[in-house]
């Protein structure tokens, strides 16, 4: 019971990222080390947020278009493999379709729930009652967190057996369709963020990272620091022609 509730604890701390100016703390990269800290398995969390974020990177809500809930994915997945041992690509093969199942709930309440609230806020600013605007707002933001922390904590508690239930009738061939699937998808991240940052000046950089890490077999944070050397050259070539350009204008 208690941890159901540090779990539900979780999904509202991660819900209310918007309040505070949307501060990207619901990412799957959060979210999974809480859960993992939660059901005393920090290191597990830390992997499988790190594996669910590349899965999520390019999810962003944009206008009216919502992108899959994966804070619920990102939370059930990582509770399910830390509770039964299970690896971690089982989390990625997880987190989407619970992801998916979340936003029509979501969308659904917000189609016929909070829109009942901005009834609610239009009688109060046809009175001039700018006070009873705001709290019809921050009750309704707030009352739509506490209802998808209680389907997250509803997930968890009856989602464990079911998913459990369904892998048991899994053909093998299919799971490890699955596996394959799942370590796939990750590069596939890569390639979508890569594609967004990518310029001819920053090709050398990657090609750079890839021959660290697959002739010399460098950790990722062995490169990054080789990285931030690499910047802070050149940073310092770079600066003072700069300022001595500056100079010259002023005469």
């Amino acid at each position: 019971m208690t941890q159901t509730i540090l779990i539900m604890g979780v999904a509202f701390f991660a819900y209310m990222h918007s309040f505070c100016g949307s501060t990207m703390w619901n990412r799957p990269i959060v979210v999974s080390p809480l859960v993992g800290l939660v059901m005393g398995d920090l290191v597990t969390g830390i992997k499988i947020g790190a594996t669910l974020e590349l899965i999520f990177m390019g999810a962003f809500p944009i206008g009216a278009s919502n992108p899959p809930d994966f804070v619920s994915g990102a939370i059930i997945s990582t509770a399910y493999v830390i509770s039964t041992g299970q690896e971690i690509t089982t989390a990625v093969v997880l987190a989407v379709p619970i992801a998916t199942l979340v936003l029509f709930l979501d969308n659904f309440q917000m189609t016929f729930l909070l829109s009942w609230a901005s009834h609610v806020a239009d009688r109060f600013a046809a009175k001039g009652n700018i006070r009873g605007v705001e709290w019809t707002q921050i009750i309704a933001g707030i009352g739509n967190k506490i209802l998808l922390s209680l389907v997250v904590g509803l997930g968890y508690v009856l989602g464990v057996p079911a998913i459990e239930s369904i892998l048991a009738v899994i053909p093998d061939w299919v799971t490890r369709g699955m596996d394959v699937a799942a370590s796939i998808i990750p590069a596939i991240g890569f390639a979508m963020l890569a594609r967004m940052m990518l310029s001819k000046k920053m090709v050398p950089f990657l090609l750079l990272g890839f021959l660290l890490a697959a002739y010399m077999e460098i950790s990722v944070v062995g490169i990054a620091l080789f990285g931030l050397v690499i910047v802070l050259i050149y940073w310092h070539f770079e600066t003072p022609k700069q300022e001595v350009d500056i100079d010259d204008n002023e005469f």
